[in-house]
């Protein structure tokens, strides 16, 4: 069995599937074929835009219908394997569905990176129970900071590992909290300081992770820098 990476939030908007979209095209350097990204945010499915995909012709809404087989909805986006979700399914999913799935997909890949939906609703408490390994990803204020206890929590009920944290958007203001206070509220160590580049916003425009597409940008540095250091930690759970 392949590893299920997870990358989880307490809201939306701070920055998760640009995380998930960033590490997966990194890890898909690394890893080719034997990578699969997985959008299991139902709801509100993006992960695809980010490859510049707006309409996958199959989704994991289409297998979770039974309209079409798994293997059917791994599509190749700018070379990366990727089930996508789609924006404009309007028939009712149930989000624990998608847990079978996931197994069988592990059984094709040495990683699977799961970008689940925001909170610690039905949706992503369901794609939560099946990831081996989580991250989550925050910004540097105190609201969010506080509430990504619960992602944490949530994972710890789920039996999943947690990682540490991601700090993303981080603009080196006076109002921004220090990482000696954010290791104090969440108890976990910060993996990565995602600056607020707007290349990042530039690239999610053009449909290419800033990691592809402005290589030399400071996000994209510290993108690369948190996923070499991601792959020494994990490499050795790879099959």
């Amino acid at each position: 069995m392949g590893i299920a990476l997870g990358f989880s939030s307490c809201k939306g908007g701070v920055g998760k599937t640009t995380l998930a979209a960033n590490l997966g095209m990194f890890f898909h350097e690394k890893l080719g074929d034997k990578l699969i990204l997985f959008d299991a945010n139902l709801s509100a499915p993006n992960l695809a835009m980010h490859f510049g995909e707006l309409n996958p012709k199959n989704t994991i809404h289409d297998v979770l219908a039974n309209r079409i087989p798994l293997e059917k909805a791994i599509v190749k986006l700018q070379g990366v394997n990727i089930v996508p979700g789609s924006l404009a399914y309007g028939k009712e999913i149930h989000p624990y569905d998608i847990c079978e799935h996931v197994e069988r997909l592990k059984k094709r890949c040495s990683l699977l990176i799961i970008d689940t939906a925001p909170g610690i609703g039905s949706e992503a408490l369901a794609a939560m129970k099946v990831m081996d390994e989580v991250i989550a990803i925050s910004n540097p204020d105190t609201p969010t900071v506080a509430s990504t206890l619960k992602t944490f929590k949530a994972a710890e009920i789920c039996g999943a590992h947690m990682i540490g944290a991601v700090l993303n958007m981080v603009r080196g203001e006076p109002y921004e909290l220090s990482d000696t206070e954010i290791k104090r509220i969440l108890g976990w160590p910060i993996l990565a300081k995602i600056p607020d580049d707007p290349k990042v916003r530039e690239a999610t425009a053009m449909g290419v992770p800033v990691i592809k597409y402005k290589p030399s940008s400071p996000s994209a540095k510290e993108f690369r820098r948190m996923g070499e250091e991601l792959y020494k930690t994990l490499q050795k759970k790879f099959r």
